[in-house]
């Protein structure tokens, strides 16, 4: 089979890999989109074989109006410079690709402005599912244009209505963490929280306040570091010059963890010695910084699968899920000198 010239130079059409191939267009779609007919293994290599030669790449809007599926997920994501962001969305797209789906990935820049507008791009693409983790508070998610494309959100922690939600249990976590650095006896812990001024309406924060009640310790200070490793140092600076210093420190994320730590090594504080740290994350930064990081440690993996099995099947999946963690003990809190 040999393209012609003028085939060669337009965009091919199903169509034109139809008369190369020389079988019919239904065959060609069929070959594409996996069914609903079979199509024997030799014609099925003749078709592929007669797109390659003249470049054919299925259009994917109109096998969403033929088929009703894209087979394509939109993702929007706030951050794509967090080491756990990047794990999740990795999985994630392990995940769609093991099972024959594309991703299409836009970033919002943590920006409800830019959030709705990739929202409405993505489906005007005919995407079959919208995965999201929301710059948007929770009370303005059900706002949100859903256009019957189901809508799954990443870190809720309470359900919204139309949606499903997925998130590690925030509040059990950061009790967990809390738990451990009290049972190496410290009792003046500091926590730097990328949502302090959200105050209770954050499960981190409502884990922090349970932990210190259910073990009669007194409570220590919230401070905000905006999850970032510049939030982490000032943050830390902050309790180092102030009048009660801190004898260990919870980051609510391992970039502010990373922060803090530079922080305490730039004013010569001995980790754990004059002062601990735990973080919650437990990205791979967390196994490389000096000391190591004991972390609460967020499943990335069953975090993606259960985002792509209620994007897949949203009538079979529960409104809300949330997903345990695991403390890794590590040199920073005292467990591995």
């Amino acid at each position: 089979m040999e393209a012609s010239s003028t085939e060669k130079k337009r965009r091919a059409t199903r169509a034109d890999v139809a008369r190369l191939a020389g079988v019919s267009t239904a065959v060609v779609s069929y070959v594409f989109n996996n069914g609903p007919r079979p199509v024997a293994a030799d014609t099925a290599q003749q078709v592929r074989e007669a797109a390659e030669k003249l470049h054919y790449r299925p259009n994917s809007v109109a096998r969403a109006l033929s088929t009703g599926s894209s087979k394509t997920l939109g993702i929007v994501v706030p951050d794509l410079t967090n080491p756990f962001f990047s794990g999740v969305y990795s999985a994630l797209e392990t995940a769609a690709a093991r099972n024959g789906y594309s991703t299409l990935f836009m970033a919002s820049h943590q920006n409800p402005e830019k959030e709705m507008d990739r929202i409405s791009q993505l489906i005007a693409r005919e995407v079959d599912a919208i995965i999201i983790a929301s710059a948007q508070p929770t009370s303005a998610l059900a706002g949100v244009p859903r256009k019957e494309c189901p809508f799954i959100f990443m870190d809720q922690t309470q359900p919204v209505p139309g949606a499903k939600c997925v998130s590690t249990d925030f509040q059990a976590a950061v009790s967990l963490a809390v738990r451990h650095l009290l049972g190496h006896g410290y009792t003046n812990i500091a926590m730097l929280s990328g949502k302090a001024d959200d105050g209770l309406s954050d499960k981190r924060i409502q884990g922090w306040y349970q932990a210190h009640k259910e073990t009669e310790i007194p409570v220590g200070p919230v401070v905000q570091a905006h999850f970032t490793r510049q939030g982490g140092y000032d943050a830390t600076l902050a309790l180092l010059d102030s009048d009660h210093r801190p004898d260990a420190i919870f980051a609510d994320s391992d970039l502010e963890a990373i922060g803090a730590l530079r922080a305490l090594h730039e004013r010569h504080v001995r980790i754990p010695d004059d002062i601990a740290i735990v973080s919650f994350d437990g990205t791979v930064d967390s196994q490389f910084s000096w000391p190591a990081l004991t972390v609460v440690q967020q499943d990335a993996t069953a975090i993606a699968e259960r985002m792509f099995q209620a994007a897949l099947d949203p009538q079979n999946t529960p409104d809300l899920q949330l997903i345990d963690t695991t403390l890794v003990p590590r040199q920073s809190c005292g467990c591995l000198k």
